[in-house]
């Protein structure tokens, strides 16, 4: 069933991050397409069916290209219309910097002593929500589909609810919802919960964080929960709770493996490695705490120390693209990484041979997928994800089905894939070393059957089913109050 045949209703997107950015350059003003799962689905659905997309206009050029805050896109060929939402400074640090990122985010990824809440950062948070909220009534249709996204948005769906009873509303949380002991933690647990209950339906990535977002409901809100329908009775309203585990297109990644200047650079690299009899590494994270990115580094240095065979033959290639770089917290972090980074590479490295070699930077699309096709091994080491699509992107790109794939059994990924990748424990560096020395071990022949059973799940289960059960089951909910 294709995605557009289910959507019976105008559909309005609204996320904290917008598909399409103007920023000023030396040349004028150029118009850059964001990438990431979400947008790389959405933008394509709502090029076919038309309809309205809400977000924070970031971009230097963003409100001098849009007469009224609204921005036809794609530039090129407009198909629906993108409406930026203006915050001032105090609002991004308020809102997005300070209770989103340096509140939520460490406390929904149960990391307790990086949590920061004030009570003035809340208040911000609360208006900005509003100031999403009133877009969205002001542009939706009559019966819409309201399509919100993740933790910045907590509030929108009860502040949308309140003045337009007749949309839809499904909210997706994109990232972990912590146990009860830990969410409660929030000075503002209540009123988040309240926010969510706006929706119709509640997307989590997991069956465990359903679990822990109806055990929240229950005990602290008191309202009726039945645990095996996932569904919460709020007044004469019931609101339907739902794993919907976010994946990839695994079919435009094929393409992309397919052009053939990213073949040509794939035969490169495999031609460097084979030559001199080398094994590729390779992590693609963003600076961020979360990944576990000096854990990782602690357990490469126990791999070289434990198999110092490995030396001048394992290079790994870490991508660490820095994030949030106006807090100074995640300065700091990124900084921390480069250090120790660098330490390992004047502990183990040679004159013509370093161990860890340092992208501080993006990669565009293409390239990074060749880089994955061509690498013997990937490693992703949350210490705690929602889902971690990079796990499923080297898996899509694994064509020749040589790598093996090092997975942290705290991501949502693990849930889907831990049956063939090779499950680490981001906390026990020895432990990581020793699964990593049995990865690389294995035969060509298990490497092989490991990878095609993963790819073989990821193209049965790409991001467009994920959208068609996300919808569908919106539907059913849509239905149930005609």
């Amino acid at each position: 069933m294709a995605v557009k045949q289910l959507i019976e209703a105008p559909l309005v997107v609204v996320t904290n991050r917008e598909p399409y950015v103007d920023e000023h350059s030396e040349s004028g003003i150029r118009t850059i397409q964001k990438a990431g799962g979400v947008v790389s689905a959405l933008d394509p659905l709502l090029q076919e069916t038309g309809g309205q997309w809400i977000a924070w206009g970031s971009g230097s050029a963003d409100i001098e290209v849009s007469p009224g805050g609204k921005r036809e896109v794609p530039p090129e060929h407009p198909c629906y219309t993108l409406h930026r939402i203006v915050l001032n400074p105090e609002e991004v640090q308020g809102y997005y910097a300070k209770y989103s990122n340096q509140g939520l985010w460490p406390l929904s990824h149960m990391l307790i002593e990086r949590a920061q809440f004030s009570r003035r950062a809340w208040q911000v948070y609360r208006n900005v929500n509003q100031k999403f909220a009133k877009r969205v009534n002001s542009v939706s249709p009559e019966g819409a589909w309201i399509f919100s996204h993740d933790y910045q948005l907590s509030l929108l769906p009860a502040l949308v609810r309140k003045s337009r009873p007749d949309v839809a509303i499904v909210h997706f949380w994109h990232i972990p919802w912590p146990p009860l002991t830990i969410f409660r933690l929030c000075p503002q647990h209540q009123e988040i919960l309240r926010g969510l209950l706006g929706a119709d339906v509640l997307g989590f990535q997991s069956q465990l964080d359903v679990d822990n977002f109806l055990n929240a409901i229950e005990r602290m809100l008191k309202l009726p929960v039945d645990h095996n329908t996932g569904i919460i009775t709020v007044g004469d309203r019931k609101v339907r709770v739902k794993a919907f585990p976010i994946s990839i297109d695994f079919e435009a990644i094929q393409k992309l493996l397919n052009m053939p200047r990213i073949q040509r650079w794939v035969r490169g690299i495999r031609r460097h490695i084979d030559y001199r009899n080398q094994i590729l590494g390779i992590s693609v994270d963003r600076a961020d705490y979360t990944k576990g990115l000096l854990a990782r580094l602690d357990a490469i240095k126990e791999f070289y120390s434990l198999y110092p065979q490995y030396l001048k033959r394992v290079t790994y290639v870490q991508v660490v693209v820095p994030s949030r770089t106006e807090v100074a917290e995640y300065r700091r972090f990124y900084e921390r990484v480069s250090q120790k980074t660098q330490e390992l590479n004047q502990l183990f490295g040679t004159s013509s041979w370093s161990p860890i070699i340092t992208l501080p930077h993006s990669i565009d699309r293409p390239r990074l997928m060749g880089l994955f096709r061509a690498a013997d091994f990937a490693v992703v080491s949350s210490l705690v994800d929602g889902m971690n699509l990079v796990a499923k992107e080297f898996v899509a790109a694994q064509i020749d089905k040589q790598g093996v794939l090092l997975l942290s059994e705290t991501t949502g990924a693990a849930n889907e894939l831990e049956n063939e990748a090779f499950p680490i424990n981001p906390l026990d560096p020895e432990g990581f070393a020793n699964t990593l020395h049995a990865a690389l071990t294995v035969s060509v022949e298990e490497r092989a059957a490991r990878i095609a059973a993963m790819r073989m799940h990821l193209k049965q289960n790409t991001i467009y089913d994920w959208m068609e059960d996300i919808f569908l089951t919106l539907k059913m909910a849509a239905q149930s109050y005609v």
